[in-house]
Protein backbone atom coordinates (compact mmCIF):
# COMPACT_ATOMS: atom_id res chain seq x y z
CA UNK A 1 0.00 0.00 0.00
CA UNK A 2 1.21 3.48 -0.73
CA UNK A 3 1.09 6.17 1.89
CA UNK A 4 -0.58 9.44 0.98
CA UNK A 5 0.86 12.42 2.78
CA UNK A 6 -1.47 15.17 3.79
CA UNK A 7 -0.66 18.34 5.64
CA UNK A 8 -2.83 20.33 8.02
CA UNK A 9 -2.00 24.02 8.27
CA UNK A 10 -3.49 25.73 11.31
CA UNK A 11 -3.62 29.36 12.35
CA UNK A 12 -2.27 29.30 15.92
CA UNK A 13 -2.54 33.01 16.70
CA UNK A 14 -3.52 36.33 15.14
CA UNK A 15 -2.26 39.52 16.70
CA UNK A 16 -3.12 42.69 14.84
CA UNK A 17 -4.08 43.01 11.19
CA UNK A 18 -4.16 40.10 8.72
CA UNK A 19 -4.78 41.12 5.10
CA UNK A 20 -6.32 37.68 4.40
CA UNK A 21 -8.64 37.82 7.39
CA UNK A 22 -7.27 34.64 8.96
CA UNK A 23 -8.57 33.87 12.42
CA UNK A 24 -7.15 31.71 15.19
CA UNK A 25 -8.20 28.09 14.62
CA UNK A 26 -8.60 28.36 10.84
CA UNK A 27 -7.30 25.22 9.13
CA UNK A 28 -6.22 24.39 5.59
CA UNK A 29 -5.07 21.14 4.05
CA UNK A 30 -2.89 20.07 1.16
CA UNK A 31 -1.49 16.80 -0.18
CA UNK A 32 2.14 15.95 -0.85
CA UNK A 33 4.08 18.91 -2.18
CA UNK A 34 0.98 20.75 -3.40
CA UNK A 35 -0.31 24.09 -2.20
CA UNK A 36 -3.61 24.25 -0.30
CA UNK A 37 -6.62 23.60 -2.53
CA UNK A 38 -8.12 26.98 -1.61
CA UNK A 39 -6.78 30.47 -2.07
CA UNK A 40 -3.93 30.90 0.44
CA UNK A 41 -1.62 33.78 1.38
CA UNK A 42 1.62 33.57 -0.62
CA UNK A 43 3.61 35.39 2.08
CA UNK A 44 2.56 32.87 4.70
CA UNK A 45 3.23 29.97 2.35
CA UNK A 46 6.83 31.15 1.91
CA UNK A 47 7.35 30.36 5.61
CA UNK A 48 5.39 27.09 5.58
CA UNK A 49 6.74 25.49 2.40
CA UNK A 50 10.28 24.71 3.68
CA UNK A 51 8.71 22.85 6.64
CA UNK A 52 6.38 20.99 4.27
CA UNK A 53 9.40 19.90 2.20
CA UNK A 54 11.30 18.83 5.32
CA UNK A 55 8.41 16.81 6.75
CA UNK A 56 7.65 15.23 3.35
CA UNK A 57 11.32 14.20 3.17
CA UNK A 58 11.33 12.53 6.59
CA UNK A 59 12.40 15.32 8.95
CA UNK A 60 11.01 15.18 12.46
CA UNK A 61 11.10 17.93 15.07
CA UNK A 62 11.95 16.11 18.31
CA UNK A 63 11.62 19.34 20.32
CA UNK A 64 7.92 19.67 19.41
CA UNK A 65 5.13 17.93 21.31
CA UNK A 66 4.30 16.15 18.03
CA UNK A 67 7.53 15.52 16.05
CA UNK A 68 5.52 15.54 12.79
CA UNK A 69 4.34 19.10 13.44
CA UNK A 70 6.22 22.39 13.31
CA UNK A 71 4.64 25.19 15.32
CA UNK A 72 5.27 28.91 15.78
CA UNK A 73 5.82 29.74 12.11
CA UNK A 74 5.27 33.50 11.91
CA UNK A 75 3.98 35.25 8.81
CA UNK A 76 6.62 37.56 7.31
CA UNK A 77 4.09 40.43 7.49
CA UNK A 78 5.21 41.67 10.93
CA UNK A 79 4.57 38.24 12.47
CA UNK A 80 0.92 39.10 13.04
CA UNK A 81 -0.21 35.57 12.16
CA UNK A 82 1.43 32.41 13.51
CA UNK A 83 0.89 29.02 11.85
CA UNK A 84 1.65 25.36 12.42
CA UNK A 85 2.00 22.64 9.80
CA UNK A 86 1.43 18.97 10.62
CA UNK A 87 2.13 15.87 8.56
CA UNK A 88 -0.76 13.40 8.48
CA UNK A 89 -0.06 10.02 6.90
CA UNK A 90 -2.92 7.97 5.51
CA UNK A 91 -2.91 4.59 3.79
Amino acid sequence: MSVVTEFRIRVEMVQGYCSCGYQEGDTFSCEGMNTPAVSFCGGAYIVLFPMQVALQSGARFCFEENPKCKTKLACPDNGNVVFSIELLEKE
